[in-house]
């Protein structure tokens, strides 16, 4: 924002020749004094200079704002310091007048004394704009009474001059940069309507009113135009494109009917050859199974040739079991025989025991005897002993004391001394009998008690041996008995094992072939959907971004075609027509979340999408009068089901359509009747607002998007049948345990 400077002042108004006023370097600037003083004529040389026009400065005439002559008057001065001539008028007075412009009486009243007038004034304002540079706004007054601009000591025009002022946002209409005096009460004392005009005339934009209410009326008279055009050219636009896809519809109906052709040609012979196939593998099968069936009464031959000799061998075994247990009762019987005729050898035994016992005790008695006999032997062997010691000691002594004295034994003591000897003799002779007696009794003794304990040992030894080969054969008898009821067992077991092995093996046969029966009708019916649920590849890529953008953004409810569906099946192909262009448009909560949108797909390039935005579209209610009008009408938005958070969205999608059970119907309402809403019948034919009418075959994938979760469902239960197929046991280990069995 510029400011001004100062205002240099030649001959205007009550200024004689040439004056400079400083204005400092406040951007506002007021102009204050008493009465008299020059304020007034000060604010209009600032506006002279701005531009303003002469009526607006307090004169008729632009000579008029020229500095005239004043008669000299004699004037004292009040002790307030005002001037006051001699009858008594104020200087003010006198100002006052000399400002406002003097008439032609004053003209004539002049003296002598009053100075010639000039012819020409001038004001230049010095001005400092934003880039701090000054410049020199100047406004004359020639003698012709004309205005001449310079700036800058160059001569423009008044348009430049306003120009230059409106270039520093100097408005000369608006007066925008001068406040006179009393202005701002009475500003402040304006009605509104006043007030905005003084703004808008402040603004500059009062002068541009007419030509801004001329410009709203052809503006809002093009909008109209504008709006109808536009709603002619969606209207044909709408068409067009409702031609161009009848068109590619045909084409592609045509198309599609020869591919159909051409795929029930290739099914029908996928079926021959399957069918083909099938009778030669199931005639390999038949011969495999017969052989095997073969094979298998050869083994059950086999097993009843097994069963019948072993049936033959546990009727020789129990002919043998038969004769054991004969033998053994033989036995039986001969060791109860030989345990009746031990009875007699049993007493004896007992007779001998106790002759034993008894022998033993008298051989004891007898022992101890002979001990006690043999001790006195031995006392008496000692005493003898010592006696014979003691005798040949003295015999020695004797003869030694013969020698010494000369002598030797004499014949009689030599006898005497035999005497004595056998008087020895026979009295320990009779005991020495008596101890040979008793050891020759003990020793036999003896051997009659060792004799009876051989006989008694034997006897236990033969018994004990015929217990144990007893026992031994009621052992094997019982073994061989066992073994018999084992065999038969095990041999019925196996039977069993075998029946349930074969019938578990043609039942799970049985199931294997159901179940490869079902898992080829499920594939059967994929393969049709594949068929009929290929969407093209625009398609797929669109759902694609919806998904991107459902994860990217919240507010992304999605398709309106995946949040319907259908209340029943026949209103498919109906609920697509009367969805129409909305079909693939995306609902959304704000439209903040549409704009995000519209950014991702312009950044990532991947084509145009309709949104709709829950909290700014406009929803409009159905026409409820349209639900009674003929039995078979009904609203669309009745057709379907949806969430209630998208009913805004799915009653702007469908609007006022009504769906009609016949064609006949929709004729009757839209051309009979007149109702003024699109009718879409059963078959899909639509009957438009217009009256025009457009029939055809829809693309099957749009009717079979409703079959998305049937086609899901065949897939799981695809998965289900092979899962339930592996799980079966295998053939090969159920005949190689059957084998196996067999072989045992």
């Amino acid at each position: 924002m510029g400011k001004l400077i100062a205002l240099e002042i030649n001959s205007f108004k009550s200024w004689s020749g040439r004056h400079t006023i400083q204005f400092g370097d406040s951007y506002f600037t007021s102009v204050i004094g008493p009465n008299g003083s020059g304020k007034s004529n000060t604010m209009d040389a600032i506006s002279f200079v701005l531009g303003i026009k002469s009526s607006h400065l307090r004169s008729t005439h632009l000579k008029d704002l020229i500095y005239r002559g004043r008669v000299l008057k004699q004037s004292k001065i009040n002790a307030d310091g005002t001037a006051v001539d001699d009858d008594g008028d104020e200087e003010g007075d006198a100002n006052s007048d000399a400002e406002a412009g003097a008439d032609d009486e004053e003209a004539e009243t002049q003296t002598s004394t009053q100075r010639s007038d000039p012819q020409s004034a001038w004001v230049m304002a010095l001005y400092e704009d934003d880039a701090g540079e000054e410049q020199h706004w100047k406004r004359s007054i020639t003698a012709t009474g004309q205005s001449e601009y310079r700036i800058n000591n160059r001569v423009v025009s008044a348009k430049q001059y306003n120009e230059a002022l409106e270039a520093e946002n100097i408005l000369i209409k608006a007066r925008n940069f001068l406040v006179f005096q009393g202005d701002v009460e009475s500003i402040a004392n304006q009605n509104p309507r006043d007030l905005t005009r003084l703004i808008e005339q402040i603004s500059g934009s009062l002068e541009y009113k007419a030509e801004y209410e001329r410009l709203k009326a052809e503006k809002e008279k093009a909008d109209e135009e504008q709006a109808y055009k536009l709603h002619q050219r969606r209207g044909i636009n709408g068409e067009i494109k409702q031609y161009q896809q009848q068109k590619e519809e045909l084409d592609r109906f045509t198309t599609t009917e020869e591919e159909r052709d051409q795929a029930i040609v290739t099914h029908v012979l996928w079926k021959l050859f399957h069918f083909q196939r099938t009778i030669e593998d199931s005639a390999a099968d038949i011969q495999k199974h017969q052989e095997e069936l073969k094979e298998f009464r050869r083994n059950v031959q086999k097993y009843e040739d097994r069963l019948e000799e072993a049936r033959r061998e546990q009727t020789k075994v129990g002919k043998e079991v038969s004769k054991y247990e004969r033998e053994i009762k033989r036995k039986e019987k001969a060791v109860e025989e030989k345990e009746n005729a031990l009875v007699p050898v049993d007493e004896k035994l007992d007779l001998t025991r106790k002759k034993v016992t008894a022998a033993a005790s008298h051989l004891e008695e007898r022992r101890k005897e002979y001990e006690e006999q043999k001790r006195l032997c031995q006392k008496h062997q000692n005493d003898l002993n010592t006696v014979e010691k003691s005798r040949q000691r003295w015999e020695d002594e004797w003869r030694a004391q013969q020698q010494q004295a000369g002598r030797e034994l004499s014949e009689q003591d030599m006898q005497e001394y035999q005497r004595l000897q056998g008087e020895v003799y026979k009295r320990t002779g009779n005991d020495q009998t008596k101890l040979d007696n008793i050891t020759r009794q003990l020793k036999t003794d003896e051997e009659t008690v060792n004799s009876l304990k051989s006989k008694v040992e034997s006897t236990e030894a033969q018994l004990n041996s015929l217990a144990g080969e007893v026992a031994s054969l009621t052992e094997r008898r019982n073994e061989l008995n066992q073994t018999v009821k084992s065999t038969t067992k095990e041999i019925d077991a196996k039977k069993k094992a075998i029946n349930a092995l074969t019938s578990e093996r043609e039942r799970t046969n049985q199931k294997h072939r159901e179940l490869d029966e079902k898992l080829a009708e499920v594939l059967r019916k994929l393969y049709d959907a594949a068929d009929q649920q290929r969407a093209s590849h625009k398609e797929a890529n669109q759902r694609e971004t919806v998904a991107q953008m459902k994860r990217i953004f919240p507010g992304v409810r999605g398709m309106v075609h995946q949040l319907c569906r259908p209340k029943q099946k026949k209103y498919e192909a109906a609920v697509v027509t009367a969805l129409g262009r909305h079909w693939d448009s995306v609902v959304v909560d704000s439209e903040k979340a549409a704009k995000d949108c519209m950014a991702y797909l312009k950044d990532q390039r991947v084509g145009q999408m309709t949104f709709i935005p829950l909290d700014t579209i406009i929803h409009k209610q159905p026409n409820a009068n349209l639900r009674g009008l003929h039995q078979g009408v009904r609203l669309a938005i009745d057709t379907i089901e949806f969430d209630t958070n998208v009913e805004r969205a799915m009653s702007f999608a469908c609007g006022n359509t009504i769906v009609t059970d016949s064609l006949k119907i929709a004729r009757n309402l839209s051309y009979e009747r007149n109702v003024d809403a699109k009718a879409v019948a059963l078959d899909g034919t639509v009957i438009h607002k217009g009256g025009n009418m457009t029939g055809g075959a829809e693309p099957n994938d749009k009717k079979r998007r409703f079959e998305e979760t049937e086609v899901e469902n065949l897939r799981q239960l695809a998965e289900k049948f092979k899962a339930d197929i592996d799980a079966l046991p295998r053939g090969h280990k159920r005949q190689a345990e059957e084998e196996q069995l067999q072989s045992e």
